[in-house]
């Protein structure tokens, strides 16, 4: 079953506090280190899923990176992208796309997840919110 993290791009990252129902899905957190123009958070999920969180000097969420046993629940990271993401799977499934790595590049959404049982990962991002000069392809290694 997928698991909350409380955060989607474009949005504010997490917040512990604000929410008992995420809180208690959440085993660890770790608050933001800076580097170049933006903010990371790491969250660790009781089920050992790891998402982390890239924020913008605005303060909104342009990246997110997951690894582990389950698939992280994509409504919440996506937030008002999941239509797009849904579509571009969609419409991947009606051209016989079945299995491998999902890829969508549409609406400034950027995202690549792969993954099978006990082992998955990926990462997604908002072009339009990137901070000036940085590679992502490297952030998100």
């Amino acid at each position: 079953m997928p698991v909350s993290v409380g955060a989607a791009l474009g949005e504010a990252p997490f917040t512990p506090g604000v929410s008992e129902a995420v809180d208690g899905r959440v085993a660890r957190y770790e608050a933001a280190k800076v580097a170049q123009g933006y903010r990371s958070y790491t969250l660790e999920l009781n089920n050992g899923t790891v998402v982390q969180e890239f924020v913008n000097s605005n303060g909104r969420v342009f990246a997110l990176r997951w690894s582990g046993p389950d698939l992280p629940d994509m409504g919440m990271l996506l937030g008002s992208y999941l239509p797009v993401f849904k579509a571009s799977v969609q419409a991947a499934r009606q051209a016989g796309k079945r299995g491998g790595p999902v890829v969508v590049q549409a609406g400034g959404l950027v995202l690549v997840s792969t993954g099978a049982m006990q082992a998955f990962s990926g990462y997604a991002y908002l072009e339009p919110l990137l901070p000036a000069g940085l590679d992502v392809q490297t952030l998100l290694k």
